[in-house]
């Protein structure tokens, strides 16, 4: 018995960090798409009603994806979901690798990288819509390090400007000019 089981404090179950892992992934997944969709994330009735379209029957309930979305069951046990559930749930997001996402820190860090990437083409899409936004980038073109640099700066503050007008606390933006979660 190790040094907490002789004091009687309970002992973490051992699939509790699996449990919390496949959370925080699934947890990403749903900010993700609320992001890219722009609404809020698709509800545990809705995730389950698109896996069970994909699947052509029910493979999943809305108190299972609950369930792994808060790493606890309603008895307070870790789910133990099986690796065809975790196919199920990574095909709702248009992640052909299922379990291996939820499962395997470099495949999940690998899909989590293009997931990324096509937030940003996305959000490109959208500005590139904008025919300012254009203009604005033909003008920078050919402009030196400095200037752009002076350029990006200028844009990042008028941002915070007006999303403290706005009564929005101002996104932080990295040096690479990108915006850094606010969410902690």
């Amino acid at each position: 018995m190790d040094a907490d089981g002789a004091r009687g404090l309970p002992r973490p179950h051992p699939s509790s960090g699996r449990a919390r892992k496949i959370a925080e992934r699934l947890d990403g997944l749903m900010a993700a798409e609320a992001a890219r969709i722009g609404r809020k994330p698709p509800a545990y009735r809705e995730l389950a009603d698109r896996i069970n379209r994909i699947a052509g029957h029910n493979v999943i309930s809305k108190d299972t994806i609950r369930n792994l979305h808060q790493a606890e069951t309603q008895k307070g046990q870790p789910p133990n979901p099986t690796v065809e559930t975790l196919d199920w749930l990574g095909l709702a997001f248009g992640i052909r690798s299922g379990a291996a996402y939820f499962l395997d820190d470099a495949k999940a860090a690998a899909v989590d990288e293009q997931l990324q990437g096509l937030g940003k083409l996305a959000g490109l899409r959208v500005a590139l819509g904008n025919a300012e936004v254009i203009g604005l980038a033909q003008r920078a073109s050919g402009l030196s390090d400095n200037s752009l640099n002076m350029l990006v700066a200028l844009a990042d503050r008028l941002r915070a400007l007006e999303e403290e007008a706005a009564g929005r606390p101002a996104a932080r933006t990295s040096p690479s000019g990108e915006g850094e979660d606010r969410r902690q």
